[in-house]
């Protein structure tokens, strides 16, 4: 299960969302697309369910939601902001 790494916050922030990575100190701010996904993972949702509601949501195919979903997820795992658990 792919969930965020323990050491971070996201307090709310008017209009976007702001990670905080308590282990360098620094601030990864998300567009939206990107924070619908994040929330979604935070709340426990499966990446493969995160993008079929995001394609449904959005009008978009798919298989296309499911890669972007998926690049979301392998470069925030590369980042150590998200962990497989």
């Amino acid at each position: 299960m792919i969930r965020p790494a323990p050491a971070l916050s996201w307090p709310p922030v008017a209009g976007e969302l702001a990670i905080y990575d308590a282990r360098d100190g620094c601030y990864h701010v998300l567009n939206p697309s990107a924070a619908a996904i994040w929330v979604a993972i935070a709340a426990g949702s499966p990446v493969g369910q995160i993008a079929a509601d995001l394609a449904a949501a959005h009008n978009i195919p798919a298989d296309a939601m499911r890669a972007d979903v998926d690049a979301f997820v392998a470069n925030a795992l590369d980042l150590g902001l998200l962990v497989d658990a």
